[in-house]
C-alpha cells in the first residue's frame, strides 16, 4: 500500500476566488489565453477561455491532465492537455516576466513532488469557473525547478525572450510537434 503524498504548507497564502467568483476585483473580462507562473510554493496554470461549456468545467476539474515542458533559450513552454477537453496546448514562460517582489523559485528536493494548480476563468465574464490541484511527476518537478532556476540567473531582454517565442512557433506548426520536442512529458496525478 502507497500513502499519499502531502505538501508542505507555505508560511503566507493569500485569499484566492473560488468557483464562482471574480477572478481579480480589478476587471470584469479577459483576452482568451493562459498564464503560467510559480508562486506560493505552486505551479498554477489559468486558462482563461471565453464561455466555457459544463462539458470544458466538468472536465478540467475530472480528467486526465498531461503536462511537458519544452525550452528555448530564455523561453519555457509549459505543455497541457486535458482529455476531452483540449488537445495539446502551451504557455510561455519566463520568471523575469514577474514583477521581481512576486518572483519565487521552486525548492523541492529531488523525489518531491510539486502541486500544479488548475483554474478555468471565463474570460467573458471574469469569474472563476473551475479549480483543481494536481501533483506533478517527481522527473517534472525537477525539470521545472531547473528550468525556473537557469532563467533567474540569467539576465533577462524582453526582445530576446520574444525572439525565441516567435522562434518555437515558427518552427512547431503546432503545441501537437511541441510536445514531441519536449524534454519532459508525464502524467500530472490526482
Amino acid at each position: 500500500m502507497t500513502t499519499m503524498h502531502t505538501f508542505p504548507r507555505p508560511d503566507f497564502l493569500p485569499p484566492e476566488p473560488g468557483v464562482g467568483e471574480r477572478w481579480s476585483a480589478e476587471f470584469n473580462r479577459y483576452d482568451e489565453g493562459v498564464r503560467y507562473v510559480y508562486r506560493f510554493g505552486a505551479h498554477e496554470l489559468t486558462l482563461f477561455w471565453p464561455a466555457p461549456t459544463q462539458e470544458e468545467i466538468t472536465g478540467l476539474r475530472d480528467a486526465e491532465v498531461e503536462v511537458g515542458l519544452f525550452s528555448q533559450g530564455p523561453a519555457g513552454f509549459l505543455l497541457y492537455k486535458i482529455r476531452n477537453v483540449c488537445e495539446w496546448s502551451d504557455a510561455s514562460f519566463n520568471v523575469h516576466r514577474l514583477p521581481e517582489e512576486e518572483r519565487e523559485l521552486p525548492d523541492e528536493a529531488p523525489g518531491d513532488r510539486a502541486r500544479l494548480k488548475l483554474t478555468l476563468v471565463d474570460a467573458e465574464e471574469g469569474i472563476v469557473r473551475s479549480r483543481r490541484i494536481l501533483s506533478l511527476d517527481k522527473v517534472m518537478t525537477q525539470a521545472l525547478k531547473h528550468c525556473l532556476r537557469e532563467q533567474a540567473a540569467l539576465p533577462f531582454n524582453r526582445l530576446s525572450y520574444d525572439a525565441a517565442v516567435q522562434a518555437v512557433h515558427a518552427r512547431y506548426p503546432d503545441s501537437d510537434a511541441l510536445a514531441l520536442a519536449a524534454e519532459v512529458v508525464e502524467m500530472a496525478l490526482g
